[in-house]
């Protein structure tokens, strides 16, 4: 009888302190918001001890991170970027890339009407500080605000400190005190001019020109702050010529190449219609050179015919099947390529089924140079958001001075900072048979996510 006491007194005492720490707050009470948006989930936020625990991935990975949880180790791990943050399960020990730190209060596991099962919670100011983010707390309204680096104000800017011309005249590299992120290159005519854009950025050194002594490309460099947070690099150049923007490993050095378009021998641009140039004016695009149209590009637009692809819902009514905003946008893109002079395979262009291993077999009979496959994600839930783009692997070889890598980090930074969703990154996926089976350079872009309104 004794022991029997003693047990229902442990059990009302424990019941008795865990009431007293944690009180589960309505959807109502707590408002989680992310760059300014609320974050809805089914589990509502849970208030222990003073600190707001959060579903662990219905937050991290609306900002594009990676959320795993390890049954035998009873352990979440969030992952964003450079940062992975490990929590243990009902312990205030928490690892940020690997070093030891002591939370306030554990993460948990708690169930309530919604969720029999129960649901990952974590501290959301220690997580998300972690990751660098600002959090804040708004006692009247009761919200979370949590604002990541992307949304809230840039501070930081990187300095412009030089720029250098090779000795044939034929490169300009600009100089950086950090990783160049975004930039953006243009080309103008009446004058010809070779602009680039460089954002978040400003000029550590004295706006001005460069006048090259002897140079068959270029006939001044200018420099300025075009805007409080860009810095505009423009190429006087005094012919006609084609220009790439290629960045050094460390991404703290963009080199600008100059390749004459014009000689005595007539035009090595492939030829192009005013129609075709009317488009390559709208979206600021040059032609290509003749040697390069030679060369296929294969666009794939994902699924198709009996396979969907993600779907889309609104007020629980289909609105959107993958397969069919694949294809629209595959189709734009073979209209701005082939304006320029490239040479366009598209695997489909109707709604039809194709084999996944007909898509890569027919880019390798063909010796195509690039392979391009057009998708868009989904989720089981309406709150991840992003963009992404896969490759097979770092290590894959370069062909035509061109990698699956290189070219899916240039479609990621330019894909992200033209439509401004979440930057999920571009990863290597060497598992993805569209990826594996192919000889050439190829990426799939995952463009944004269909259960996403």
């Amino acid at each position: 009888m004794m022991a029997r006491l003693i047990k229902i007194m442990l059990t009302m005492l424990t019941i008795m302190l865990f009431t007293s720490v944690v009180s589960f707050a309505g959807s109502e009470d707590i408002v989680i918001q992310l760059d300014g948006m609320e974050i809805v989930n089914d589990s509502p936020p849970v208030i222990v001890e003073k600190r707001t625990l959060v579903p662990a991935r219905a937050v991290f990975e609306a900002m594009g991170g990676e959320v795993s949880w390890d049954d035998v180790q009873r352990t979440v791990t969030v992952e964003l970027e450079d940062t992975t943050v490990v929590l243990v399960i009902d312990s205030k020990i928490a690892y940020i890339n690997g070093e030891e730190q002591q939370m306030d209060v554990p993460a948990m596991i708690l169930s309530n009407a919604d969720n029999k099962n129960g649901r990952t919670m974590i501290p959301v100011r220690f997580v998300a500080e972690a990751i660098g983010c600002d959090v804040d707390w708004n006692e009247a309204e009761r919200i979370v605000s949590i604002v990541t680096p992307e949304g809230g104000a840039i501070t930081d800017f990187i300095k412009i400190s030089q720029i250098e011309l090779s000795a044939d005249g034929s490169e300009a590299t600009i100089y950086a005190d950090n990783e160049i992120i975004d930039f953006d290159s243009f080309e103008m005519d009446s004058p010809n001019r070779l602009v680039i854009d460089i954002d978040n950025a400003v000029l550590d050194m004295d706006e001005g020109t460069i006048w090259p002594d002897s140079n068959d490309y270029i006939r001044s460099i200018r420099s300025s702050q075009y805007s409080e947070d860009t810095v505009r690099i423009v190429a006087d150049l005094k012919k006609a010529a084609s220009g790439t923007v290629e960045e050094s490993d460390s991404e703290e050095e963009l080199s600008l190449n100059f390749e004459t378009t014009q000689s005595g021998d007539g035009a090595e641009l492939v030829e192009v219609s005013p129609e075709a140039q009317a488009i390559l004016d709208q979206y600021n695009l040059s032609a290509l050179s003749r040697d390069a149209s030679e060369k296929w590009v294969v666009i794939d637009p994902g699924h198709g015919g009996e396979d969907p692809g993600s779907m889309g819902y609104s007020g629980g009514q289909l609105v959107l099947n993958e397969k069919d905003v694949n294809l629209d946008i595959a189709l734009r893109l073979q209209n701005m390529l082939e304006a320029a002079g490239v040479s366009v395979y598209m695997i489909r262009t109707t709604d039809e089924t194709i084999p996944l291993y007909d898509r890569q077999d027919t880019a390798n009979s063909m010796g195509a140079s690039l392979y391009v496959a057009i998708h868009n994600n989904c989720y089981s839930t309406e709150t991840p958001s992003g963009t992404e783009v896969l490759y097979y692997s770092d290590d894959a070889p370069m062909i035509d001075g061109i990698s699956g890598a290189g070219l899916a980090n240039k479609l990621q930074r330019t894909l992200v900072s033209n439509l401004g969703l979440v930057d999920r990154g571009a990863k290597a996926e060497p598992e993805l048979a569209v990826l594996r089976r192919t000889s050439m350079p190829a990426v799939i872009i995952e463009g944004a996510f269909l259960s996403n309104p």
